[in-house]
């Protein structure tokens, strides 16, 4: 597969929100030394601005063609044709919706151009992508990823054990094999590599109004998760710090490390 193509495919939006699906899958291929290394900023929360995004993706040595197409736009000819017609990434075939972004979930230059552009308006930047014509649609504050000690997670799981808390979701996107290692009561297990195969399905499989709890190993994959679930407009998301580790740690060591 050629660079190019691979790009493009990094650019990819769908209905389940590509831009933060494109994090997560980056996230599920990171290695365990790294996910250790980021582990102290696995607490972060997500900015709670986000924008809708439309944009036509053209080639660095077609950008001579933007001019007129922002003119067209401007007139009224809707973007979603244009995109279908002139753009090459995969999300022609969705209008080039981009669906629903937060900062930190695209290349900087797309990420200025977006967030700097009201809705209704437009905006050209640069990526290694190639050249946008960029369109905001719309905006608005969404709910932010909280952060649930390990503490925390012991005492709500406690209390699921005892039948309470029948509302709240635990998602756990480790891998199969991790979670024959180790593992805790009430957790679904939605591994973050086979993301293409349930994401489609999310709205299915877990409920946006109720309490839902992401664990992984260190803190890292669930904070991705967490960010993307808060993006398909999920209300109350909680990420577990430090993960299953530091649960194993600081909470019941009866849980195994790996």
């Amino acid at each position: 597969m050629s660079s190019t193509n691979g790009a493009l495919r990094a650019f990819q939006a769908s209905s389940s929100s590509f831009v933060a699906g494109a994090s997560i899958r980056q996230a599920a291929r990171r290695p365990a030394h790294a996910a250790r290394a980021l582990h102290r900023s696995a607490g972060i929360c997500l900015a709670a601005k986000q924008v809708e995004v439309f944009h036509i993706l053209l080639p660095a040595e077609k950008k001579e063609l933007l001019p007129e197409l922002r003119k067209r736009v401007e007139a009224g000819e809707p973007l979603a044709a244009l995109a279908a017609e002139h753009s090459k990434c995969p999300s022609r075939g969705n209008g080039g919706a981009l669906g629903w972004i937060a900062r930190g979930q695209t290349v900087q230059e797309f990420e200025e151009a977006a967030f700097s552009t009201p809705p209704g308006g437009l905006a050209v930047c640069e990526t290694r992508f190639g050249v946008h014509l960029v369109q905001v649609t719309a905006e608005r504050e969404a709910a932010e990823v909280q952060s649930m000690s390990p503490q925390e997670l012991a005492e709500s799981l406690s209390v699921r054990s005892a039948g309470g808390n029948e509302d709240v979701q635990y998602v756990d996107v480790r891998e199969e094999g991790e979670k024959r290692m180790a593992s805790l009561p009430h957790f679904q297990l939605l591994p973050l590599s086979q993301f293409e195969s349930w994401s489609a399905g999310i709205d299915s499989i877990l409920d946006k109004e109720k309490e839902t709890i992401c664990l992984c190993h260190h803190g890292v994959r669930s904070m991705q998760m967490s960010q993307w679930l808060i993006g398909q407009g999920f209300k109350n998301v909680k990420n577990v710090t430090g993960g299953i580790a530091l649960y194993s740690q600081a909470v019941d060591p009866s849980v195994p490390q790996y």
